[in-house]
């Protein structure tokens, strides 16, 4: 089942070539969860702040059902 990932900021540079625009398409394994989704591209869990799916928050034990589109953010810092 695939899923649309959308990277934020500093996430980004976990998948080569991203697109911001469009996200990345990715296959993933029936209830899968967003920890799986992580480990499976390599984005350290501690650099991500904020999980949504479809625009709900979500967690790292969310189950993926396929077609969702998930967003990740990374912790931001300001002055």
């Amino acid at each position: 089942m695939a899923i649309r990932l959308m990277l934020s900021a500093t996430l980004r540079r976990y998948i080569p070539g991203y697109n911001g625009e469009t996200g990345y398409e990715v296959s993933i394994e029936q209830a899968s969860t967003v920890r799986d989704l992580c480990r499976q591209l390599r984005v350290p869990e501690n650099e991500v702040k904020l999980i949504m799916i479809e625009g709900v928050a979500g967690d790292w034990d969310s189950i993926l059902s396929g077609n969702e589109r998930v967003a990740l953010f990374p912790p931001i810092g300001g002055g």
